[in-house]
């Protein structure tokens, strides 16, 4: 594989391709600085978090460089399911689900990339395919190739099933692509079968094939991939304030992973608290320009010189489990994590009391803390 310069683990896929041995790149490869750089999202919900920003930044640099940006949002391959590193299949969704999500994504897309950026909603154009159209479009791949794709394998040695929709969700990608005459595309490396077989459906309707950019997975806040499930994002969404704080609970290993796909240059000799304070204060300032630094200020003051915040939030009196749940509006049982941890507190009379019982009493007026950032009073 080929790094593109300034961007640690990020390569190019380009002509010399070697279908199934995924041997990738003639060194010396360099992305255009004219054209269309496409960028898809399938709105299954209605956040993007810090694995999506990865390549969104790649798409920026694009961007400043000279390339057109088109947004794909799959308010039709949404429906039916994105299986890319998936081991079951997707709930499918509704209409109405993807387009409330989409609408969401919006925004979020525009305040990291700018409002001048085209936005497509890929519904548009498969509305308006026949089932001749798609048929056609079928007959030109196997059976055999399209169950070649990792994902399907491990599926098939677990036994688990591969609905007949999902198969064809790589080729309506393509044809994305066909329809926008992509240039160049963006995306995780979990994307790549389905960036491959773009390349072939755009060759087959007469198009350059698109030079395909992959950027990594990412592990998430607690070390594990990145996750809903797991309840370790930082979101688009997250108030700045969130977004540091979770930045800064991130291990020493995960902040030397993160490091260098977010800034440029750095140095590893640096103490590993300066290192942390600062890519807390970058990665705030990329998804809130400006505010980094005072979410800095406010760490110091509250966390190293032992100050409460002020306005901590008041929620109804109820078991600590659920007290916790409400509080960082996470799950049940990753609360029940957090308490076998030791990552809640307790303060009561002034003194602190680590808490890992889920039968745990809470009084009016404790103040719970869990983690380095979530403060809430029990009414």
């Amino acid at each position: 594989m080929t790094q593109i310069k300034g961007f640690k683990d990020f390569y190019l896929l380009t002509e010399s391709v070697v279908s199934k041995g995924f041997k990738i790149i003639p060194e010396g490869s360099s992305l255009p600085t004219s054209g269309i750089v496409k960028f898809g999202v399938d709105p299954t919900g209605p956040d993007l978090h810090l694995g999506h920003l990865i390549p969104i930044l790649m798409v920026k640099k694009l961007k400043e460089q000279g390339m057109s940006v088109q947004i794909v949002l799959g308010t039709y391959t949404a429906m039916l399911g994105d299986p890319s590193g998936k081991d079951q299949t997707r709930q499918m969704l509704s209409s109405s689900q993807t387009k409330a999500n989409a609408d969401k994504l919006i925004s979020q897309l525009e305040r990291i990339l700018g409002t001048d950026i085209n936005i497509n909603f890929n519904n548009e154009w498969f509305d308006k395919m026949s089932m001749t159209d798609l048929l056609q479009i079928l007959s030109k791949y196997t059976v055999d190739y399209l169950m070649s794709r990792d994902a399907f394998q491990k599926r098939q040695e677990s036994g688990a099933t591969i609905g007949m929709h999902e198969l064809i969700v790589p080729l309506l990608q393509g044809l994305d692509s066909v329809e926008l005459k992509a240039n160049v595309e963006v995306g995780g490396s979990d994307q790549l079968f389905n960036f491959l077989l773009s390349r072939e459906v755009q060759t087959k309707a007469g198009q350059e094939p698109e030079i395909c950019v992959m950027a990594p997975i990412i592990n998430g806040t607690d070390g594990r991939k990145m996750s809903k499930t797991f309840g370790n994002c930082i979101y688009v969404n997250d108030p700045p304030k969130d977004v540091f704080g979770k930045v800064m609970s991130i291990s020493d290993d995960t902040m030397r992973e993160w490091y260098p796909l977010f800034v440029e240059s750095y140095d590893a000799k640096e103490h590993p608290m300066k290192l942390k304070k600062a890519l807390a204060v970058h990665i705030t300032n990329i998804i809130w320009p400006g505010k980094g630094e005072d979410e800095l200020k406010g760490f110091e003051s509250q966390f190293q010189k032992g100050v409460l915040p002020d306005n901590i939030p008041v929620y109804p009196k109820s078991d600590i489990v659920s007290f916790v749940s409400t509080m960082t509006k996470g799950s049940k049982s990753a609360t029940r994590t957090l308490l076998q941890q030791g990552a809640v507190t307790v303060i009561r009379d002034g003194s602190d009391q680590k808490i890992n019982d889920i039968a745990f009493q809470l009084n009016s007026g404790d103040i719970v803390k869990s983690g380095k950032r979530n403060y809430g009073q029990v009414e």
